[in-house]
């Protein structure tokens, strides 16, 4: 019984950690560039049961058991990963939006160092400089921060590249850091363009009531559990 609580108890963790990716994704659905996540749930080590109270062949002090079978002990998220996929194209006009057509991410230079983002919809300082919305530097191609006034702006601008197998870890506000340095790389930049999130509402909605409803049913399952425990121990264990 004390093993039900606890592979419930995994169950309702797992489904919170679900519920909060799916609530994240669907909070970013209209943000340009946010990339979704997408959490890898595994079963937890399997317990093989043995019978001993109505072995057969009982002999004192070792009584031959009976196999029962495989008891699962519940899941866990094993990782929470970036969905790599690209979003749909939408033409703003807007002179400071720009949209990448094809691999890479923008370079973005912030307090904690260099950091990358799909989301080009950028703005422009009181001295001339681009930077993000939250007023991070956007860089050009020299290293240099990008200038808005810039002619060939679109072409100016950094592009890296994100090598096979090197993954890229969420920092927030849309930007994402790497472990080593990454290599610049020629995509073509579209301008007065945005390239929107690769979130779908629909399917997001869509696990975040699944997970809601595993979530209720490991909850109700405790509590079965506990009420069953309850008479076990005030009821029966008064006869």
């Amino acid at each position: 019984m004390i093993r039900g609580l606890y592979t419930s108890a995994a169950g309702m963790v797992t489904q919170q950690v679900r519920l909060d990716v799916a609530a994240n994704n669907l909070a970013n659905a209209a943000t340009a560039g946010y990339r979704a996540d997408v959490p890898s749930v595994a079963a937890l080590p399997s317990l093989f049961l043995y019978r001993f109270n109505d072995a057969v062949d009982h002999i004192p002090p070792f009584p031959k058991a009976a196999p029962v079978g495989y008891l699962g002990t519940g899941a866990a998220v094993a990782q929470v990963t970036t969905l790599a996929r690209g979003g749909l194209y939408r033409e703003t006009g807007r002179e400071l939006d720009f949209a990448l057509q094809g691999e890479g991410f923008f370079v973005v230079a912030t307090p904690a160092g260099e950091r990358y983002t799909r989301n080009g919809a950028f703005q422009v300082n009181n001295i001339g400089e681009l930077t993000t919305s939250e007023g991070f530097p956007v860089l050009s191609r020299t290293g240099d921060v990008a200038r808005a006034d810039d002619p060939n702006l679109p072409d100016n601008l950094a592009v890296v590249a994100v090598p096979a197998g090197q993954p890229l870890t969420k920092a927030g506000n849309n930007l994402f850091m790497a472990p080593g340095e990454l290599t610049p790389i020629d995509t073509p930049v579209l301008k007065g363009v945005l390239e929107e999130a690769n979130v779908s509402p629909v399917e997001a909605m869509v696990d975040l009531i699944a997970a809601m409803r595993t979530y209720e049913a490991s909850q109700k399952a405790i509590q079965t559990q506990d009420q069953t425990l309850d008479k076990l121990i005030n009821e029966v264990g008064r006869m």
